[in-house]
C-alpha cells in the first residue's frame, strides 16, 4: 500500500517515514517546500509539493481534491492539527483514499473540548467541572457563582474560519470581576471559550492505538526537559510503565467513541485524591513518536497493518527507561535557562540549577538522538542547516 505522509517538516513525519519506509512501504512525503525534514530521509521514496495548510487552507483543500484521484487506495497520514482539520473536513470528497481516523462524530468530539468532556462523563470518565457560555451576558451571570481561580481555555485547539486558522490561549482568571473581559478577549480569538474548574496537580498523557473502540497498543512516557522550561514541547523524555490509574478511563473513552486510529489522551491528576481528570484528546501522531518506536511500540507500522485488514495482537509490553532526545530543542531549553531569569515557582521542582543544567546538556548519553541517526543521517544535517538559517534571519 502506498503511503502519503503530510507535513514533511514535522518530527513526527520523520518518525513515520522511517518506520514505514524501513518496513518496505513506498512512502511519499508532502511539504510546502521542495526539501523537508522527512523528505530528505533515505526511507522516503518520493517527495511532492503541497500548499501550506496554515497559510492557505483553501488552496490546500483544493490540491487535496485534485490529488485524491491519483492516490486512490493509498493511505494518507496528516500529521499536524491544520492538515488533519482540512483533510477531515474534506473527507467526503476523498473517498478513494484511506484516512485512518475515527468516524466524523468521534473526530468532531475530539476537536470540541466542551462536547468531549460531556461525552466522557456519560462514559464514567472524570472531567473537570466545565461551563460553555454562549455570550458575555452568560459569563457575567455565571462569574459570581464560581470558585477561583478558574481556567479559561479555547474550545478548539485549532479553529478554522474564512480567514484561515486561529489558535487560542489557556489562562488563569483569579476573580469574578476579571472573568467577563478575559472571556470576551479569548472569544475574539476562538469562539465560545470554556470556563473550567482548576485541578491542582500534575499532567499525565498516554498514547494509544484503537481498533473500533478496542485499545490494541499503549505507551506512556515522562517528560524530563521541555521547551520552554516552564512547560511546553518535550525535548528529553523517557518511557515509563503505562499508568494503572489511566487504563480503565482510557479504555472506557475509546469504547464510548468507537475510536479508530491513534490518539494522545491527556489527563490531570488531582493532588488531593489522586484521581485522573480528562483534559483532551489529540487525534493524530504526536511530536515524541520516535520514543515509542524506540521502546518497542511501532505505532505507524501497527496502524499500517490495521488499515490493511491484518489482525494486530495487543501490544502491552515495551522497554522501560528508554530515552529519546531532540537535540536542537534541548539546546533551546538550555539557552532559555541560561539567558532568562525564572522564579522558582515557574519551573518544575525537578529541574536543576544552571550549572547542573549545562552539565546535563553536555552528557552524550542523555538519550538517543531523535533526528540525527547513523542509519539515516541526512535529516539531522538538514535540521541543523534550517536551524542556523533561522538564527541568521533573526539577526539585526
Amino acid at each position: 500500500m502506498r503511503v502519503l505522509v503530510f507535513d514533511g517538516n514535522a518530527r513526527s513525519s520523520l518518525a513515520v517515514t522511517r518506520s514505514l519506509g524501513r518496513a518496505g512501504a513506498p512512502v511519499t512525503v508532502a511539504a510546502p517546500t521542495r526539501r523537508s525534514l522527512a523528505g530528505v530521509s533515505r526511507f522516503a521514496s518520493a517527495r511532492m509539493l503541497l500548499p501550506d495548510p496554515e497559510e492557505n487552507p483553501d488552496r490546500y483543500e483544493e490540491a487535496l481534491r485534485e490529488e485524491a484521484l491519483r492516490w486512490e487506495g493509498a493511505l494518507w497520514l496528516p500529521m499536524t492539527d491544520a492538515s488533519l482539520t482540512v483533510v477531515s473536513g474534506a473527507r467526503d470528497d476523498l473517498s478513494g483514499v484511506i484516512l485512518p481516523f475515527p468516524g466524523r462524530e468521534a473526530l468532531d468530539l475530539a476537536w470540541d473540548k466542551g462536547r468531549l468532556l460531556g461525552r466522557a462523563a456519560e462514559a464514567g470518565v472524570l472531567s473537570p467541572a466545565t461551563h460553555s457560555p454562549e455570550s458575555a451576558d452568560e459569563v457575567r451571570h455565571l462569574a459570581p457563582r464560581l470558585t477561583y481561580p478558574v481556567v479559561l481555555k479555547p474550545r478548539f485547539t485549532c479553529f478554522r474560519d474564512a480567514a484561515g486558522f486561529r489558535r487560542g490561549t489557556v489562562s488563569y482568571v483569579r476573580d469574578a470581576k476579571a472573568l467577563p473581559g478575559a472571556w470576551e478577549e479569548e472569544n475574539g480569538r476562538v469562539p465560545r471559550p470554556l470556563i473550567q474548574e482548576r485541578i491542582a496537580g500534575h499532567g499525565m498523557g498516554v498514547f494509544v492505538l484503537a481498533d473500533r473502540g478496542k485499545v490494541v497498543a499503549r505507551f506512556a512516557h515522562r517528560r524530563l526537559r521541555e521547551k520552554p522550561p516552564t512547560g511546553g514541547v518535550s525535548v528529553l523524555r523517557e518511557s515509563i510503565p503505562f499508568p494503572d490509574l489511566l487504563r480503565r478511563p482510557v479504555d472506557r473513552l475509546m469504547e464510548a467513541l468507537e475510536w479508530f486510529g491513534v490518539a494522545m489522551v491527556e489527563f490531570r491528576v488531582d493532588a488531593r485524591d489522586g484521581k485522573p481528570y480528562l483534559m483532551e484528546i489529540n487525534p493524530r501522531f504526536w511530536g515524541s513518536l520516535q520514543l515509542a518506536i524506540d521502546a518497542g511500540v511501532d505505532f505507524p507500522l501497527l496502524l499500517y497493518r490495521l488499515v490493511q485488514g491484518e489482525r494486530v495482537a495487543p501490544t502491552e509490553k515495551y522497554r522501560i527507561g528508554v530515552r529519546c532526545r531532540w537535540l536542537l530543542g534541548d539546546l533551546d531549553h538550555l539557552w532559555i535557562r541560561m539567558s532568562r531569569s525564572h522564579r522558582p515557582s515557574e519551573l518544575p521542582p525537578s529541574l536543576p540549577g544552571r550549572p547542573r543544567a549545562l552539565l546535563d546538556f553536555l552528557d552524550p548519553f542523555a538519550g538517543k538522538m531523535e533526528v540525527m541517526r547513523p542509519s539515516d543521517p541526512i535529516p539531522g544535517f538538514y535540521e541543523i542547516g534550517a536551524y542556523l538559517c533561522a538564527l541568521l534571519s533573526r539577526r539585526p
